[in-house]
């Protein structure tokens, strides 16, 4: 090949090399900006992943209506709270609650067929806590009272009822479990003792998110669950010592929020079927 030949080619090829160089540089930067590695302070802007969102809030509910066979009973609340405020029965019978400015219970009045029956005063200690209530019957006489002892978890331990004469008549010394449930209720009266024990389930209890239960339902103990209002499960079985009252088993049902929806009570040959309604209120 002659020299003006390879020349020639030359001439041709040159553009062609050209080309291809930058196409190579071109390669080689966008590979290396690949493996550069991103700016920190762009990261936080722009985070690679959003944070995931928490677990939902606790559903807190309160019963608004419980039928049972033989009654109907609806609860009445301030607005979306769960401070209760009445409780209205079918067999006639109606319980009002009052409270303070601060939100503890000031009195208790329980009416049947619009006359009332009973009333109570809460009365509050320099600590804030209730420590005693005074009973009156429908025409405003002295009944007696009640002395109320807390353990360190603000929960009633021990309940002292004392009578007109203002000797005491009956005393009830309460334990708990870790759970906050009353496992154990030594009653003694007229010198006799009566130990109720309870087990109880994991889920949310039927009554626990109304406002001082303890105290508003002292008196007012449902007879499908006497004392264990006091708890913040449900109760699956309560046995006496000595063996004095048939023991009860309950059986539940229960909602999507894991409140009991319905409840089968059974306490020797009586066997009795309760349904619950709830309402939703607002966190705290």
């Amino acid at each position: 090949m002659n020299i003006k030949t390879i020349s020639s080619l030359r001439a041709v090829l040159h553009p062609f090399y050209l080309v291809a160089l930058c196409f190579i540089l071109l390669g080689y930067g966008c590979q290396k900006n690949e493996q550069t590695p991103t700016d920190p302070a762009k990261d936080k802007e722009n985070p690679k992943d959003p944070e995931k969102p928490g677990p939902p809030a606790k559903v807190i509910m309160v019963p608004s209506r419980i039928n049972s066979d033989n009654l109907r009973t609806e609860f009445k609340y301030e607005e979306e709270t769960a401070r209760l405020n009445e409780i209205v029965q079918s067999d006639g019978i109606l319980t009002k609650f009052l409270y303070r400015p601060d939100g503890s219970p000031s009195r208790y009045e329980r009416y049947k067929d619009s006359k009332i029956q009973q009333s109570l005063e809460y009365m509050v200690n320099k600590e804030g806590q209730i420590y005693k209530i005074f009973l009156f019957d429908s025409k405003d006489n002295t009944m007696g009272s009640w002395s109320i002892t807390y353990d360190e978890e603000k929960r009633i331990k021990q309940l002292k009822k004392y009578g007109i004469d203002s000797k005491l008549s009956e005393e009830e010394n309460i334990s708990y479990d870790g759970l906050g449930n009353a496992i154990s209720v030594v009653l003694t009266k007229n010198t006799k003792t009566t130990t109720m024990s309870t087990g109880y389930d994991e889920r949310q209890g039927i009554y626990q998110q109304i406002s001082y239960v303890q105290l508003l339902f002292l008196t007012h103990s449902t007879p499908q669950q006497p004392r264990t209002l006091l708890s913040k499960t449900n109760p699956l079985s309560v046995d006496y010592l000595p063996v004095s009252t048939a023991g009860t088993t309950y059986a539940y049902e229960y909602n999507s929020n894991n409140y009991p929806s319905s409840l089968q009570v059974k306490q020797g040959t009586s066997t009795e079927m309760i349904k619950i309604t709830y309402k939703t209120i607002k966190p705290k």
